[in-house]
């Protein structure tokens, strides 16, 4: 009897640590980048841990502007309604890479840089996204009627000398982010995000897959072997995908991803049946990429979504919360609420009197849904 117990104990041991090596296996334990700084260690380990007992809220240009106003500081569209900040902040590079003291939203680069350095101190996370400009013709990322724009930037190609220069610049932003310790902040980058679409120039119809591909690699490795970035987490992040096959027609390798997301938007005009369409694109899409991350050890996210003026005034509870329950989803990112005059009604958090803002309110009061003080 002894000896069966000690077999029996012994099996139970045994199938514990296959158990844990499996699962770690699938849900990942470490960056892409061999290199990664400790910091980036330590947020890509928090993030993982964090997505396990719920989603994180994320609102992009929180902290820089909202619904009517501008620069004030300390506050926010999410903090006015809920009392708390988002605990996921995007932000935009684009024109960065043209020397620009401000960028494409009009957010200073050295107000940006002082708004993740408030994020980080508070235990939050900053996703950054790059809306580069079309090299080619000098006109702005959405300029996609052209089908050699990213050949013309990898390597041999008319305009790549010129391209590397462009990330140099964005090189040096990444690289001035700093806290207070003089230690660089580490940051989630989605570059060429909605790249399975056809509004940029990296989109599916202006390039090859292996044209894309390349593209990615090309920047990652001149980030992190030419200028010895080792703070940042990538994540690939397409528009809506018909499934697992065309999610990954363009994706550049395990090597070189940490997250794994996309863009999906309430389509039309909000109106109900639309609404429907998009939570039956949104609960696909997520399948997509949960069940990739499960296999890859990748981190799943959702890179932008939301529904323009929150028209759904239990659009948070009723729509967005069923779709994103219990899977295990590291965060979700709202658009931002514009703040210019001929915007108003370009905004997707509910503001202070908004209709949606007490279900916003019951949304993130959720145990499983997180902001940060």
């Amino acid at each position: 009897m002894k000896i069966k117990k000690k077999l029996f104990h012994f099996t139970e041991i045994v199938v514990c640590f296959a158990f844990m090596a499996v699962s770690m296996d699938a849900w990942g334990q470490k960056p892409a980048d061999p290199k990664a700084t400790k910091e980036t260690q330590d947020l890509y380990d928090r993030i993982n841990q964090q997505r396990t007992k719920g989603i994180a809220v994320g609102h992009q240009d929180a902290l820089a502007y909202g619904h009517g106003w501008y620069k004030v500081k300390g506050n926010s569209d999410v903090k006015t309604v809920t009392g708390k900040y988002p605990k996921v902040i995007g932000w935009e590079m684009g024109d960065v890479e043209l020397g620009k003291a401000y960028n494409l939203d009009s957010v200073y680069f050295d107000d940006m840089s002082n708004y993740i350095r408030d994020t980080h101190q508070r235990g939050g996370i900053t996703t950054l996204s790059w809306h580069g400009n079309n090299i080619a013709t000098g006109n702005n990322a959405w300029d996609c009627g052209q089908d050699t724009v990213v050949r013309s930037i990898l390597p041999n190609g008319v305009h790549h000398r010129e391209y590397l220069g462009w990330l140099d610049k964005v090189a040096d932003f990444l690289l001035n982010l700093k806290d207070h310790d003089q230690k660089l902040i580490p940051v989630v980058l989605r570059p060429y995000h909605e790249h399975t679409g056809a509004w940029f120039w990296w989109g599916a119809k202006q390039c090859s897959p292996d044209e894309y591909k390349n593209l990615w690699r090309m920047t990652v490795d001149y980030f992190q072997k030419h200028h010895d970035i080792h703070h940042v987490l990538y994540c690939y992040s397409p528009s809506e995908t018909e499934n697992e096959a065309h999610f990954l027609e363009r994706y550049p390798g395990d090597d070189y991803v940490d997250l794994v997301a996309f863009d999906c938007y309430v389509p039309g005009k909000g109106t109900s049946d639309d609404i429907a369409n998009y939570k039956i694109a949104m609960a696909k899409n997520i399948e997509i990429i949960t069940g990739y991350a499960k296999k890859s050890g990748k981190i799943p996210t959702i890179g932008e979504t939301g529904l323009e003026s929150v028209k759904d005034p239990t659009y948070f509870t009723e729509v967005v919360y069923p779709l994103v329950k219990g899977k295990e989803l590291a965060w979700i990112l709202f658009w931002r609420n514009a703040y210019e005059a001929d915007k108003p009604e370009h905004y997707y958090i509910p503001f202070k009197g908004h209709p949606a803002s007490i279900d916003f309110k019951k949304f993130v009061n959720k145990k499983d849904v997180f902001l940060v003080k």
